[in-house]
């Protein structure tokens, strides 16, 4: 699909020129420190950095959605309908998504008319161009790029965290007394989530942490417990659970994960190589 990138840039570039961000009384679309930033201030900065890259991306918008007509490609309600309901779903309910167009100031008319341009773009690549990555082109990218579907070595891995060391140190006794790492988790930790998870973190690969700490974890043996590691604001102790080896995705695991991505590049580098194509037979004044 067209990037998310992409389509931010668009959008923000839509909701600044229809005036969404404007207070229509004072003309102002922000204060620093008191002092106001209009939209004439505003329209100039974007008139000498950008209007010529959005005016050609507007241009080359309007190139493609021509040539799809004349094609006879089209994005059906089911189409649109699905795309628009997976933006929907980040929001908790309906009413949340109608009140932030509200607030940005576009219509549901205008937003939809939107995301049906960007779809039918991205259709009219795909269709013109024949983008259609199989499964040879999915494992040439596999075979090319190995250390992409790396998995690296995780430990499953608890934690308790307090405050001062000396907290720390007494759960530490407490462990070599033989007290249940989970129940201390869950009573003593000064993070909420790790008591309500009775200190589980899940995996942790290596190559994610500090690496002081990585390395007195990693070096623990399973079933045991680190000493009392400064971390952050206070100190922890964690207890290595379970490991997991090196290993690596399969390729039909990830084939069409790969096929998505290969697609979605092809389609990037496709859309100019399809305006060029376009405006060399266009009439643009």
């Amino acid at each position: 699909s067209i990037s998310q990138e992409a389509f931010m840039i668009k959008l923000a570039m839509f909701i600044l020129m229809s005036g969404g961000l404007l207070n229509s009384q004072t003309n102002i679309v922000s204060t620093v420190n008191g002092e106001k930033i209009t939209m004439d201030e505003l329209r100039n900065r974007m008139t000498l950095n950008y209007f010529a890259k959005t005016l050609d991306e507007a241009i080359g918008d309007k190139l493609i959605i021509q040539e799809a007509k004349k094609r006879n490609i089209s994005v059906s309600k089911d189409e649109l309908n699905n795309a628009i309901s997976q933006i929907k779903q980040r929001f908790t309910k309906e009413d949340d998504f109608k009140k932030e167009l509200k607030r940005i100031g576009i219509s549901e008319k205008d937003y939809y008319s939107m995301i049906e341009n960007n779809l039918l773009i991205e259709k009219a690549i795909i269709t013109i161009l024949n983008i259609n990555p199989t499964d040879e082109d999915a494992k040439k990218y596999y075979e090319s790029n190995p250390s992409q579907f790396d998995i690296p070595e995780a430990l499953r891995v608890r934690q308790i965290f307090v405050n001062t060391e000396q907290e720390a140190k007494d759960i530490l006794i407490a462990l070599e007394a033989g007290a249940n790492f989970e129940r201390l988790a869950e009573i003593k930790s000064a993070d909420e989530s790790l008591r309500q998870s009775k200190g589980d973190l899940g995996f942790i690969s290596k190559g994610t942490l500090l690496t002081d700490i990585e390395n007195e974890i990693f070096s623990t043996p399973i079933g045991k417990y680190t000493k009392p590691i400064r971390t952050g604001n206070g100190y922890s102790i964690f207890k290595v659970e379970e490991k997991r080896e090196q290993s690596k995705l399969k390729f039909e695991d990830v084939k069409e994960k790969i096929k998505e991505l290969i697609k979605s590049s092809q389609i990037q580098n496709g859309r100019q190589q399809l305006i060029n194509q376009l405006k060399d037979k266009a009439t643009i004044k």
